[in-house]
C-alpha cells in the first residue's frame, strides 16, 4: 500500500539522515550533469524532496545546503569538461548526438555573457548542455564559480520550496483525511500525465502536420469515393459545408458501431475505479468536485461559447464563429445519439430522461468542443514556438471536468474515454476544416479576455444559485438502520468501528466514544467543565499558523473525515498542566427505537506540530487514554455514562446518555462504580 511505503520511507529516513542528504547531493549533481541532466527528472526528484521535508523526515537548511553543493559540483564538473575538450567537444561521444543541442547553447551563452549561467539553471532546453559551453568558449574560471555558486543558492530554494509548501498542504490535508491527500495526489498525477501528453502530441504533430495532410489530400484523389469528402476539409477552395456534413454522419455511424463492437471491454477498470474513488470520497472534495464539474455544465459552456461566438461576429469573423458552433453542435448531437443508442446505466442514480444514460460523458465531450476550439482560435494566431500554450490551457479544464465527472459517481471510466475521443474527433475535424481555409485574423487577447471573463462571471453565479441542489444530487444516498435502545447499550454496542476509517483500512485513531441523541445537548453538558468550540477554520483563523509561538487553543481544529464523512460536532477543552483535549462525533446510519440518532466519537489529545520554524497547526496525538479519562469524569457529572471494553483488550468504549439540555435540567448526576456488566466484559456507570 502506497501509504506504507511511505511512511517505512519516512522511517528510515529519519534514522538514516546522512544517506538522505547524499542522496540529494547525488541527485543534484546529476541533474547539473552535462547531458546526464537530459534524462534525469530532476525537477520531479527536487520536488519529492521539499515534500519529505515538509513531512519532517529531513531538515529544510541542510537540504538546501546539500542540493546547492551538488549543482556547484555538477555544474563544475561540466565546466571542466568543457575546458579540457574545447571545440574536440562537439565530436566526441555523446555530444556529436546533440548537435542542435550544443548549437543552442552557444548561441545562449553569446546572447547573454556570464548571466547564461544563471539563467540556464532555469531554463530547461539548455541547463544541462551550457556550462560545458562556457568551459568550451573560455569563461575564466573565477568569474563561472562565482555565478555558478550563486545561482545555485538561487537555484535550490527555487526546486525545493513548491515541494515543500505542496507537502506541508499535504500535511494538513492527511489531518483532515488521508483520502483528501491521496486524492490530491491522484489528482495532480492525472493532470500532470495529461498536460505531458498533450505537449508529447504537439511536439510530434507540430512538424509534421502540414505533410501528413498532404499525403491525406493525395490519397484521397486516388479514390473518388473519398476525395469530396476529403477536399471539403483540406482544400482552400472547395466548400464545406456538405462535406463536413457527410463527415459527421459517417463519426456517427462509425462511433456507433464501435461501440457496439467494443463497449464493455473496459467494464471490469470501469468497476474498480469507480469503487476506488468511492474510496476517496470527503466532505472538501465533493465541494471542490462538484465546483470543477460546473466548468462543464450547459449552461457556463452555452454561456463561454455565446459570448466569444457575438464576438466575432461583431468582428465580422462569420467563418470562425460558424465553424466553433457546429463543432459544438456536432458533438452534442452525437453525444445524444450514442446515448439513446447505447442506453448505458450510470455508476449511480442521478438524472432523468436521456440524461439517465451515461455513455459518452457529455460534460467531457462538449468540454473539449467549446474550450477547445477555442484553443484552435487563439493558436492560429500565436508564433509556431507559442501554440502550445492555448491546447495547454484548454486541458487544464477538461482534464478536471473529466475527472470530476468519475470522482462523483456520474460515469464510468469508460464514458468520460468515450466523451473525450468523440470530442476530439469533433474538435480535429471543424479545426482543421477551419485552420486549412482562408479567414481573418483575429484580436485573441481580446477574444480571450472576452470568454475568460464570461466563464467567471457564469462560473460564480451558477455555483451560488445551484451549489446547495448539486451537493444534494451527487451526495451519496443515505441509509438508515434501526436499532432497540437497550440492546445498544448492553450488547450491539460492539458492532460499530472501533477506529475511525479514513483511505480504505488505514486506521488514524481509535473511535472510543458512542452517544445516543441531540450533539447540542451534549456540548450543553460539557460546557460547565470547560469544553467549548474551537476557533472557526477561517482565512483570519488560518493566519494563527504562522504565528512563532501560538497558544494551541487559539488554533483551528480541523475537521476530520471519518467513513467520508466530517465530524459534525467539535469540542476542546485545556488543562491546567497545558494538554488540550478535543471530543469530535460523526454521524452513524443507526437510530435507536426508530428515533434517537446514534452518534459516533473519539476523544484524543491535540499536539502542536511545527513545521519550517514559521508554520504551526494542530495534529492528533497517538495517546488517546488521558482524553477519554477527562471526558468521561467531565460527562459523568451531568450525563448516564458506561465503560465499556471490547472484548476483555485495554480499549475503553464510553457510551453516553440522557445527556441535559440546560444546565440543571437533566437527570441527577451519575458517579463511575465498577459493576461488570453482563458478557461485555465492562465497567458501566451506576447511579448512586
Amino acid at each position: 500500500m502506497l501509504a506504507d511505503f511511505f511512511n517505512a520511507l519516512l522511517a528510515w529516513i529519519q534514522q538514516n539522515p546522512h544517506w538522505a542528504y547524499l542522496g540529494v547531493f547525488l541527485v543534484s549533481v546529476g541533474e547539473s550533469l552535462t547531458i546526464v541532466g537530459l534524462f534525469l527528472p530532476g525537477v520531479a526528484i527536487m520536488f519529492g524532496v521539499g515534500a519529505l521535508v515538509a513531512a519532517g523526515a529531513l531538515e529544510l537548511w541542510p537540504t538546501l545546503l546539500w542540493a546547492a553543493a551538488g549543482a556547484v559540483v555538477g555544474d563544475g564538473a561540466s565546466f571542466w569538461l568543457g575546458r579540457h575538450f574545447h571545440q574536440r567537444l562537439r565530436v566526441i561521444w555523446p555530444f556529436r548526438r546533440y548537435p542542435a543541442l550544443m548549437n543552442r547553447g552557444v548561441d545562449f551563452f553569446h546572447r547573454h555573457g556570464g548571466k547564461s549561467v544563471v539563467l540556464a539553471r532555469f531554463i530547461g532546453p539548455v541547463r544541462p548542455i551550457l556550462p560545458a559551453v562556457a568551459g568550451m568558449l573560455d569563461m575564466p574560471p573565477q568569474r563561472f564559480f562565482t555565478v555558478n555558486i550563486l545561482s545555485a543558492l538561487l537555484w535550490a530554494p527555487a526546486y525545493i520550496l513548491p515541494g515543500v509548501v505542496f507537502g506541508a498542504s499535504l500535511g494538513l490535508a492527511a489531518e483532515v483525511a488521508g483520502r483528501l491527500a491521496t486524492l490530491a495526489l491522484v489528482l495532480v498525477a492525472v493532470i500532470w500525465f495529461g498536460l505531458w501528453l498533450v505537449r508529447r502530441i504537439l511536439r510530434f504533430l507540430q512538424p509534421r502536420a502540414g505533410f501528413l495532410l498532404t499525403r491525406t489530400l493525395d490519397w484521397s484523389r486516388r479514390r473518388r469515393w473519398a476525395e469530396p469528402l476529403v477536399a471539403a476539409v483540406l482544400e482552400p477552395d472547395r466548400g464545406e459545408a456538405r462535406g463536413l456534413a457527410a463527415l459527421v454522419v459517417l463519426l456517427a455511424l462509425a462511433s456507433v458501431v464501435t461501440t457496439w463492437l467494443f463497449g464493455g471491454w473496459l467494464s471490469g477498470l470501469d468497476l474498480y475505479l469507480f469503487e476506488a474513488l468511492n474510496n476517496l470520497r470527503t466532505p472538501l472534495a465533493d465541494q471542490a468536485m462538484i465546483f470543477v464539474t460546473g466548468l462543464g455544465d450547459t449552461v457556463v459552456l452555452a454561456g463561454v461559447l455565446l459570448a466569444g461566438g457575438t464576438w466575432l461576429l461583431l468582428r465580422r469573423s462569420y467563418g470562425a464563429a460558424l465553424h466553433w458552433l457546429a463543432a459544438v453542435a456536432s458533438t452534442l448531437i452525437l453525444t445524444r445519439l450514442l446515448k439513446i443508442s447505447v442506453a448505458a446505466p450510470r455508476p449511480l442514480d442521478l438524472y432523468d430522461g436521456i440524461s439517465a444514460f451515461s455513455f459518452p460523458s457529455g460534460h467531457t465531450s462538449l468540454s473539449v468542443a467549446v474550450y477547445g476550439f477555442l484553443a484552435v482560435l487563439i493558436a492560429r494566431e500565436l508564433p509556431l514556438q507559442r501554440r502550445w500554450l492555448p491546447y495547454t490551457t484548454a486541458a487544464l479544464l477538461v482534464i478536471p471536468i473529466g475527472f470530476s465527472r468519475l470522482y462523483l459517481g456520474a460515469h464510468w471510466l469508460s464514458d468520460a474515454l468515450g466523451g473525450l475521443v468523440l470530442g476530439l474527433a469533433c474538435l480535429a475535424l471543424f479545426g482543421i476544416a477551419y485552420r486549412r481555409h482562408p479567414a481573418h485574423p483575429l484580436r485573441w487577447p481580446s477574444l480571450a479576455a472576452v470568454t475568460l471573463a464570461a466563464l467567471a462571471t457564469l462560473t460564480a453565479w451558477h455555483t451560488r444559485q445551484d451549489f446547495d441542489a448539486q451537493l444534494t444530487r451527487y451526495a451519496p444516498p443515505p441509509e438508515t438502520v434501526t436499532r432497540a435502545a437497550p440492546a445498544w447499550w448492553e450488547q450491539t454496542w460492539q458492532t460499530l468501528p472501533a477506529q475511525r476509517h479514513d483511505f480504505r483500512t488505514h486506521d488514524r485513531q481509535p473511535l472510543n466514544i458512542q452517544y445516543a441523541g441531540d450533539p447540542g445537548a451534549l456540548a450543553d453538558a460539557l460546557a460547565p467543565a470547560g469544553w467549548h468550540r474551537p476557533p472557526a477554520l477561517s482565512a483570519t483563523g488560518a493566519l494563527q499558523w504562522l504565528v512563532p509561538n501560538p497558544e494551541p487553543a487559539a488554533l483551528p481544529v480541523l475537521p476530520q473525515v471519518h467513513d467520508g464523512l466530517h465530524d459534525e460536532l467539535r469540542l476542546v477543552r485545556a488543562t491546567a498542566d497545558g494538554h488540550l483535549f478535543v471530543l469530535r462525533l460523526w454521524p452513524t446510519t443507526w437510530r435507536l427505537d426508530g428515533t434517537t440518532p446514534l452518534w459516533i466519537g473519539s476523544a484524543t489529545e491535540l499536539q502542536l506540530h511545527h513545521r519550517l520554524y514559521v508554520f504551526s497547526y494542530l495534529v492528533t496525538g497517538p495517546d488517546t487514554a488521558a482524553a477519554l479519562a477527562r471526558a468521561t469524569t467531565d460527562l459523568a457529572e451531568r450525563c448516564e455514562v458506561a465503560q465499556r471494553h471490547r472484548n476483555g483488550k485495554a480499549l475503553e468504549v464510553l457510551l453516553v446518555r440522557d445527556c441535559p439540555r440546560a444546565p440543571g435540567d437533566g437527570p441527577r448526576a451519575k458517579t463511575l462504580g465498577m459493576e461488570p456488566t453482563e458478557g461485555a466484559g465492562a465497567i458501566k456507570a451506576t447511579a448512586p
